[in-house]
């Protein structure tokens, strides 16, 4: 689902990975016959549960684990691939280079350096706890035909790879649990993406051997699967990736920037044939995902509002007594298209998912953020309340307390220009006349009505002290480097980070080289990546609060914990 900036977005998880492991071989062979049978619930009732849960907690279900008609042969040309293909690489790779055992423990490893989780626990789970059988938001299932006899494990993203994120405990060390709704800011598609690259490179170099290693970690594997990736799969994979390379420049032409950061206008434009060559110099367009805590009270969908349900307002203030009964089905209609960028499908296998898009929107419209882990020093944050009902409400929302906490009640739905806050360009500039005139030629013109106006639309703040780094491109660690502008660090770390709860974001230091980094003795979680400030795209200037006073910065810090 979507994003303080892109699409759900594009996540374009598995970056493609794999786009399909080079897998259009099969992808053509099996094109039209197949739909894959959807796994991992057997505690909610079996396979493909989702569709039979009860209707309180489908929502819940299917953010989880549905694939929206994304698990397909035909999908398996864009972003979708073969499962055991790509983890026997990825393990092959491993165990080649570190001596790592040939196990499914080792797979999760190399998973969890790229941000993935396998949670323990998902905290805000309803009901009892679902079997993860692979990280949090890869989707997976069975294609099946008859004759000839073929079968294939197909994999793809689903909502919570990029919108599921790590708690973290009183220390600001993660924990192994998981909170449905909060960004994952160390997910590292385009990191991921390369790795897995070269990991199939090497891996169909010996196509023996990678069969070896699928059949010890995957030891249920079935004859007919075995037969299918080896008389299909493997064979012509190794020259299609080549192939992609040659003519990409990778298994996309673009990149999402690094942890927790998304590329949805490349890739939409990439699926929907505005970006065939490499276009990595020019499709720049970061962007960062928020809490999903205040979607549905939104008028307009990612974070340059670009797009809208037909007819209806652009901007306003939007409160849960003034929606109408419809707006949540309108943004399911919108929401739906970012299926297209995310899981590579086409636009009328996006609308076709409609309503099980209303149905997880349903259930973020029930979503709370986790409170702050750290101790709040309430008398500081009732002067920092003060602050904000004068200084940020007017575009970041309207908040009311709730026992210790604040929820969000009121979104101004407030448009705000570059000239005005200054903030970096590239991102609403990549939403162009082209591209959004393409979306509504798809045959999402019913649903949606495009137009670029120029700016971002201010984001709500729930759940914000979750969601480090900060602006809409991930370009500033803390909320503290974000309140004192003159600052913010040029290069800084991202990725598998403990939680600053002083400063509120990534805990870190300033070393030898200016940078800021990671302290000495921390060992990140995930593979760190260091964001550099004056790349395109990349911008920290902006929304730079100079008519605060120091104490006003301080008092606002504390507050902005209760979010």
């Amino acid at each position: 689902m979507h994003a303080r900036g892109s699409s759900p977005v594009v996540r374009a998880l598995l970056c493609a990975a794999l786009a399909a492991s080079g897998c259009s071989v099969p992808g053509r062979f099996l094109r039209g016959y197949a739909e894959a049978d959807a796994t991992g619930m057997e505690s909610l009732g079996g396979t493909g549960a989702y569709a039979h849960a009860p209707a309180e907690v489908r929502g819940q279900v299917r953010f989880v684990f549905d694939d929206f008609g994304s698990l397909t042969t035909d999908v398996l040309d864009t972003y979708a691939l073969p499962w055991k293909v790509v983890g026997a690489a990825l393990v092959l790779e491993q165990a080649r280079s570190a001596g790592a055992p040939v196990s499914t423990a080792t797979l999760e490893a190399v998973l969890r350096r790229f941000g993935f989780l396998t949670p323990r626990r998902i905290a805000n789970w309803e009901g009892p706890q679902p079997r993860l059988e692979r990280p949090l938001g890869v989707v997976a299932g069975v294609a099946r035909r008859g004759l000839p006899a073929v079968e294939l494990e197909i994999a793809n993203v689903g909502c919570a790879a990029c919108h599921a994120g790590p708690l973290y405990g009183a220390d600001g060390q993660v924990t192994a649990d998981a909170w449905l709704g909060l960004p994952n800011s160390s997910l590292d598609l385009s990191g991921y993406a390369d790795h897995a690259l070269a990991a199939l490179q090497k891996g169909l170099s010996e196509p023996d051997t990678l069969l070896a290693i699928m059949d010890a970690l995957f030891p249920i594997m079935g004859s007919r699967e075995r037969s299918t990736i080896r008389k299909h799969v493997l064979p012509d994979a190794r020259a299609a990736l080549e192939a992609r390379q040659a003519t990409l420049g990778g298994l996309l032409p673009f990149e999402n920037g690094g942890p927790g950061l998304m590329n949805g206008v490349g890739s939409l434009r990439f699926l929907l044939g505005l970006s065939h060559e490499d276009a990595r110099p020019l499709e720049r367009a970061w962007a960062s995902p928020p809490d999903l805590t205040g979607t549905t009270l939104r008028r307009t969908l990612l974070s340059d509002g670009a797009y809208a349900p037909p007819g209806s307002s652009r901007y306003g203030p939007l409160t849960r007594e003034e929606r109408s009964p419809g707006h949540i089905r309108e943004l399911a209609g919108i929401a739906s298209l970012f299926l297209v960028g995310t899981q590579g499908v086409e636009p009328e296998v996006a609308r076709r998912a409609i309503p099980s898009v209303e149905e997880v929107l349903e259930f973020a419209d029930r979503l709370q953020p986790p409170p702050f882990p750290g101790p709040i020093d309430s008398t500081l944050a009732s002067a920092g309340r003060a602050v904000y009902e004068r200084d940020c409400a007017v575009c970041h929302g309207v908040y009311a307390r709730e026992g210790r906490r604040e929820r969000l009640v009121l979104h101004p739905n407030r448009l705000t220009a570059q000239d005005r806050m200054g903030t970096d360009p590239v991102r609403w500039q990549a939403a162009d006349s082209l591209a959004l005139a393409t979306v509504e030629a798809s045959g999402y013109d019913r649903y949606l009505d495009a137009l670029n106006d120029g700016g971002y639309v201010a984001p709500d703040l729930a759940g914000l002290w979750a969601t480090a780094p900060y602006l809409h491109n991930g370009s500033v660690p803390t909320l503290w480097h974000l309140l004192h502008a003159a600052q913010r660090p040029r290069r800084f770390w991202v990725g598998g980070h403990a939680l600053d709860l002083e400063r509120v974001g990534i805990r870190g230091e300033v070393d030898a080289r200016g940078d800021y980094g990671y302290p000495a003795d921390y060992v990140p979680w995930s593979q760190p990546f260091l964001y550099d400030t004056r790349e395109p795209g990349r911008g920290n200037q902006g929304h730079e609060f100079r008519t605060l006073t120091d104490e006003e910065r301080h008092a606002l810090l504390e507050y902005l914990k209760l979010l």
